[in-house]
């Protein structure tokens, strides 16, 4: 198990947010044995279908970059 990044005590180390950081962006995350030794991380993400609007308010993969003024 990994240490907590989010505790008192760890909130100034400058590492440790690597799995924490992979499991807050994406959709699915999994630690599995490796078939030669060690581990494979196992991640997916759910993107949206094109055309519909991203949660931010971007748009999505086709979004129009926007100009600025």
């Amino acid at each position: 198990m990994c240490p907590d990044p989010l505790a008192e005590e760890n909130l100034l180390s400058t590492s440790g947010r690597g799995i924490f950081l992979m499991r807050a962006f994406m959709d699915e995350f999994d630690v599995v044995p490796g078939r030669t030794g060690g581990a494979e991380i196992v991640m997916s993400k759910k993107l949206p279908a094109s055309g519909s609007a991203s949660p931010n308010g971007q748009g999505g993969q086709n979004a129009t970059p926007q100009q600025e003024a």
